[in-house]
């Protein structure tokens, strides 16, 4: 396996990092359509895994790792005397950016996600991160750069939250045609709430190994190409220790459950290892920490290795707002299909 391996000396969330395994870029890419999956199954897989994900572990969110149920109550637990199968903020906020793009034909509006955000947030939604709550606060009062005021006054330590990379992967979804885009609007999406240097590093490796599953290349070859892409990037040493030993020989079920690294990188490695997405997503969550949040980012990734088609269809049933959601997944395809090459 290529994700990563032991390391001596776990980097932590600060931001140290040792000597550690590089990777290896050995494997070749597929091409876009795979065993009858196309553009539209992949797009649609990633947005409704994202929220299905999200859904799965809400139940379980903030618990250790010995807390949760093995096997695991899937879709059986309520989330805040929400039925079963509700999603959470990171869903909401996904969602808030999927509907800006396919409102605006795809392009990358700022100013408009902000607003939607805002909108939300004035629905009074039961789950809403600190620093992301901060940051809308700010930009409610007119604050330039709001969530780089944010950062200044509450300082690094408590910087590097997983707010962002939460909703990021349709970003990478409808441009996986456009990597140099990507590589610009990446970074600025986490920096209208996070603006911590390892929480864009965060979202832009998982925006372009969405980016690159949902074009049909191979999982692996993407995981290593997006963490490779983000090495010389604050926190992208530590990234890629992490992709082989977050949740293993570094736990993520402890006072700093919610760190943005954490997210990212299970959902790389899982995206690659996991045989199919029920199976991946119960081993995310069976780690316990900001189960939500992890499972959504997996969820994405994996929707977009596995497609529309293979999410557990009971799990489904289940999910709220479906309908509406896979509506909108649709939507986005058509976007994201209007760019491949021909």
């Amino acid at each position: 396996m290529l994700l990563g391996g032991a390391a001596s000396g776990a980097p932590g969330p600060a931001g140290s990092s040792e000597d550690q395994e590089s990777f290896t870029f050995r494997a070749s890419h597929a091409v876009r359509t795979i065993g009858g999956m196309d553009v539209r199954d992949r797009t649609v897989g990633a947005i409704v895994g994202l929220a299905l994900g999200d859904a799965l572990g809400a139940p379980f969110e903030f618990r250790r790792r010995d807390a949760i149920p093995d096997p695991l109550l899937a879709f059986e637990l309520e989330w805040m005397g929400r039925p079963p199968g509700t999603w959470t903020d990171d869903t909401a906020m996904a969602r808030n950016l999927w509907t800006s793009l396919i409102d605006h034909g795809g392009r990358f509006e700022p100013d408009d996600i902000v607003a939607r955000h805002l909108a939300w947030l004035a629905t009074d939604p039961p789950d809403v991160g600190n620093q992301t709550r901060l940051a809308l606060r700010e930009a409610e009062r007119g604050t330039a750069d709001a969530a780089r005021a944010v950062f200044e006054r509450r300082g690094p330590e408590v910087s590097a939250g997983n707010g962002s990379v939460m909703y990021c992967a349709p970003l990478g979804v409808v441009r996986a045609f456009d990597r140099e885009a990507l590589i610009d609007e990446a970074p600025a999406l986490s920096m209208l709430t996070h603006w911590d240097g390892r929480c864009r590093t965060a979202v832009l490796s998982v925006t372009l190994a969405a980016a690159a599953l949902v074009r049909g290349d191979d999982a692996e070859a993407a995981v290593v190409e997006a963490v490779g892409a983000v090495a010389a990037h604050e926190g992208g040493e530590e990234l890629e220790f992490l992709v082989g030993e977050a949740g293993r020989s570094r736990p993520v079920d402890g006072p700093d459950m919610g760190f943005t690294l954490f997210a990212a990188a299970i959902g790389l490695r899982t995206a690659v290892e996991a045989p199919d997405v029920e199976t991946g997503l119960r081993e995310v969550v069976g780690l316990g920490g900001d189960t939500d949040t992890n499972a959504a980012v997996a969820g994405a990734l994996l929707g977009a290795r596995h497609g529309w088609g293979a999410l557990p269809a009971a799990w489904l049933d289940r999910l709220a707002d479906r309908p509406q959601l896979e509506a909108e997944a649709e939507a986005l395809s058509a976007l994201v299909a209007s760019g491949e090459p021909r």
